[in-house]
């Protein structure tokens, strides 16, 4: 059998773990990287945390955009000179769409751009959820225009107001009076001005206002394989303690009652039904309150962050080599029995902005995650250095992965770990809510 050809188009920072996987399966990978829409440059600037990871693709190609003919043109490229392309990967928000456009007119595996579209535009997937006579929130669509010229809206407060499409909660709030609504509008046009100009492209321009459902926050991580949706991992996530919209932090796997678990994974089994989208490995995510279960969103990809590497850490597997061996038409058998450790991933952010104490060392750092018995850190940080007000993903500082005998000990260990921080960095960062603190000592 001839050496499989596999293409990653974009990537976030941690999927380009994929490279790697990839080549020790013995694939020949080529990485396409595309100048106008890149998540990879979202992700960092930091050319020494994107280097080492490119060194695993075979060839890395450059095309200008992600939008007209220019990554067939790259793929055309690519087959004519190291053969077929036999998988199209990315694990980019913004290369989703474009990719699954592609992957149909190449005739390689992918989950169709018109069922994939249905998923990730919030109100087309709150429409078929809601067809399906499935738990949904009622909802309205308008657009950013008419939200600042001061359109009336229908949706009662307390209520969620989000791009139709987005990620990392930009431009995003939960607002449970009037006035924190008048103020969110108030202040999007002068955000949008602020903002990254490759976000303002990715992230839609028309918003969705949705009645607030409360309930515990929870993920699936998920492979579909011919509509028969097979699960790998679940999270309880944590919301920060001065903003719910904003979460600081998830543990795996869930430690949810084996009832409530098998009544999530029912409702993700039907919205995909409702949906049709019967390919792909994805990161859904769901609220269980008093009426069931209710889906938030599916995110087009894999799970993002440092995901794939907590799931390393409680189960000694590689996410992506689902990724790889689902794109291949290779079997695969994900099983959440095979995870038999815990972990919370926490996300670090400053809780209002501010300078890192003229004390802080990397040495005094790497003394604390010590203590605390972590191993994984992407904290990279120097004496003096400013920090942004935490207001979402791309906001973040960095993360850690606090492992744990159970999910309540870990994030209860994560907590604790943020507060010996802030004495370290001289800032307060950001907290999640509900933590139990009976066993906060250090592993």
């Amino acid at each position: 059998m001839s050496t499989p050809h596999v293409v990653f188009v974009d990537s976030t920072l941690a999927g380009l773990l994929a490279l790697r996987t990839a080549r020790e399966m013995g694939c020949r990978v080529s990485f396409i990287e595309p100048q106008d829409n890149s998540f990879l440059a979202i992700s960092t600037s930091d050319a020494s945390r994107v280097l080492p990871h490119l060194e695993h693709a075979h060839e890395h190609l450059r095309i200008p955009s992600l939008q007209n003919d220019a990554v067939d043109r790259g793929l055309r490229d690519l087959a004519r000179r190291h053969g077929p392309v036999n998988a199209l990967i990315t694990t980019s928000e913004a290369a989703i769409l474009p990719v699954a456009r592609a992957a149909e007119a190449l005739g390689v595996p992918g989950p169709g751009r018109a069922a994939l579209e249905r998923a990730v535009f919030k109100d087309r997937c709150r429409a078929a959820v809601r067809a399906a006579g499935l738990r949904s929130p009622d909802f309205e669509v308008v657009s950013e225009d008419r939200l600042i010229a001061g359109h009336t809206r229908r949706i009662p407060v307390p209520l969620v107001v989000k791009p139709t499409r987005g990620f990392g909660k930009q431009f995003s709030a939960v607002c449970h009076t009037d006035e924190e609504f008048d103020h969110f509008v108030a202040a999007l046009k002068a955000a949008r001005g602020q903002s990254d100009p490759m976000i303002n492209r990715i992230v839609s321009h028309d918003y969705i206002i949705e009645t607030y459902i409360t309930g515990s926050l929870h993920s699936c991580e998920v492979v579909v394989v011919n509509g028969d949706v097979r699960f790998y991992a679940g999270t309880t996530r944590y919301r920060a303690s001065h903003n719910d919209l904003l979460e600081m932090g998830y543990a795996m796997p869930s430690g949810l009652a084996a009832p409530e678990q098998a009544a999530l994974e029912e409702h993700v089994r039907a919205v995909f039904g409702a949906i049709g989208l019967r390919f792909g490995l994805y990161h859904v995510e769901l609220l269980f309150g008093d009426g069931g279960p209710c889906l938030v969103e599916i995110n087009g990809r894999m799970m993002g962050g440092v995901g794939p590497q907590a799931y390393t850490t409680v189960s000694g597997l590689d996410a992506f080599e689902w990724l790889l061996r689902l794109h291949l038409g290779e079997p695969i058998s994900p099983d959440p029995a095979s995870i038999r450790r815990a972990a919370t991933v926490v996300l670090i952010g400053a809780r209002t902005g501010g300078t890192v104490s003229a004390t802080f060392t990397q040495g005094r750092l790497d003394a604390l995650l010590q203590r605390h018995g972590i191993g994984f850190c992407t904290l990279k940080l120097a004496a003096g250095m400013p920090l942004r007000r935490f207001d979402g993903n791309v906001s973040v500082l960095g993360h850690a992965i606090v492992p744990g005998p159970d999910p309540e000990t870990s994030k209860a260990r994560g907590h604790r770990f943020l507060q010996d921080l802030d004495t370290l960095l001289g800032v307060e960062t950001a907290k999640y809510i509900d933590t139990d603190a009976r066993a906060a000592a250090p592993a």
